[in-house]
């Protein structure tokens, strides 16, 4: 790590994500968490966005508004849920929106970060 290393964590605010901020903070990154909800921490170093990364166009302007704002140096894609359902129940929209969360957003957020 460098001085002024900024990292994106997706799912930041609770769980696994919110201690993964808080180690990267404890590190000295800058942290930009991404989630649907504020984190519970606060510091200095942390920015949150609220957002919801199943939505593409949100996700899109978040990764646009960020990119724009820090120089994104680390994505932690943490972000994720689960619908479990038998294959005969799984609905279209579950589908693409866990698609949209699982691999859009992070390919979304990587393509922003790019120089």
């Amino acid at each position: 790590m460098t001085a002024n290393d900024f990292a994106v964590v997706t799912g930041g605010s609770t769980g696994i994500g919110a201690e993964i901020c808080r180690q990267m903070l404890e590190a000295g990154y800058e942290v930009i968490s991404l989630a649907r909800r504020k984190p519970a921490q606060s510091h200095a170093r942390l920015h949150a966005v609220e957002v919801d990364l199943m939505d593409r166009s949100a996700a899109e302007r978040a990764a646009a508004d960020i990119a724009d704002r820090f120089p994104i140096s680390h994505i932690v894609h943490n972000a994720g849920i689960i619908r479990p359902a038998l294959l005969s129940d799984v609905a279209q929209d579950d589908l693409q929106a866990l698609t949209q969360l699982h691999l859009g957003a992070a390919l979304t957020l990587v393509q922003a970060a790019l120089p």
